[in-house]
């Protein structure tokens, strides 16, 4: 193994690991089980790699668990690792969505005004025409559906929205139904990010309205988690706004823990706040900064 290597290897995921609970970050160290990175995280190490080495790495990281895998793959120019590919092909999502499923969207829609009191603000910051992407944080599993709730009066076109999920979302008729309503686009969470990356930029691109977690992952325990720089990545080159948006009081309604939302509290509805902060243009920004700003403008729409 090129020690030189290894070494600007474990010098770019330390650096994207940046603020996590680490205590130690060697070559044996886990990227998923032990740092946390998920898809988007795993897209940023795929651009830095590029970008140092001049290799693409990004069809190929199937089989890759620790640091010293992706060491390998790089010094490896046959990449033998197994690749084995989706079973489904990207290019399809978001599925196309028929009368039946706009119905059942809006009905839900319906409901959750009707279960939960919602508080809605600065709606006038998000555009009435031209692309963007939504970025709120992520607190449960119902944030989607609850973001385009609120967005009702915004005359948004149900069947020209989407939004980035795991991929597991396809493993239950139950969850692929809500895939197809609300958009989805299932993301590879093993580290194959770029074909989902690709096919969300030409959706922007062909006047969808995206929506992506900046977090990656719902939270645990209602707090806040770093933001990756996925979302900021696609809007740099879809040279598109992105829109914060912060929802306060999904976790204490949807928990991790629950398999279904809480509706009531001692006879009164749960309160679902959503605000929208000013769109944060792309122009002359680096991914870290794009992303620093709008985690910042998320955190400050909670106070």
């Amino acid at each position: 193994m090129n020690n030189d290597m290894a070494t600007t290897v474990l010098s770019i995921v330390t650096k994207i690991a940046g603020k996590r609970m680490v205590e130690r970050i060697t070559l044996d160290s886990r990227l998923k089980q032990d740092l946390g990175f998920d898809s988007l995280t795993m897209l940023e190490v795929c651009v830095e790699i590029q970008g140092v080495f001049n290799i693409s790495i990004e069809d190929k990281l199937k089989g890759i668990s620790t640091i010293n895998d992706l060491v390998t793959l790089i010094s490896d120019n046959n990449a033998n690792v197994p690749d084995k590919g989706a079973d489904y092909n990207i290019e399809d999502y978001p599925l196309p969505k028929t009368k039946y499923h706009i119905r059942k969207l809006k009905r839900y829609m319906r409901l959750s005004r009707f279960l939960w009191r919602f508080e809605i603000s600065g709606l006038d910051n998000v555009p009435k025409d031209g692309k963007y992407i939504l970025c709120p944080n992520h607190q449960s599993h119902y944030d989607g559906l609850w973001t385009w709730t609120a967005l009702k009066k915004h005359n948004i076109k149900l069947n020209k929205i989407c939004v980035l999920a795991k991929q597991e979302h396809l493993e239950s008729e139950k969850s692929k139904s809500g895939l197809i309503m609300l958009g989805g686009m299932p993301v590879d969470r093993s580290g194959n990010t770029v074909p989902s990356m690709t096919r969300a930029l030409e959706c922007i691109n062909d006047g969808y309205t995206m929506l992506i977690h900046p977090e990656g992952t719902r939270s645990r325990d209602g707090k806040m988690q770093d933001f990756k720089g996925g979302a900021a990545k696609l809007a740099i080159d879809a040279n598109v706004p992105m829109i914060p948006v912060r929802i306060d009081g999904a976790w204490d309604i949807f928990p991790p823990h629950r398999k279904r939302p809480k509706v009531c509290r001692f006879g009164r509805r749960y309160q679902i706040k959503i605000s929208f902060g000013e769109p944060i243009s792309p122009n002359g920004k680096s991914v870290e900064e794009l992303t620093a700003k709008l985690q910042t403008e998320v955190a400050r729409l909670g106070t």
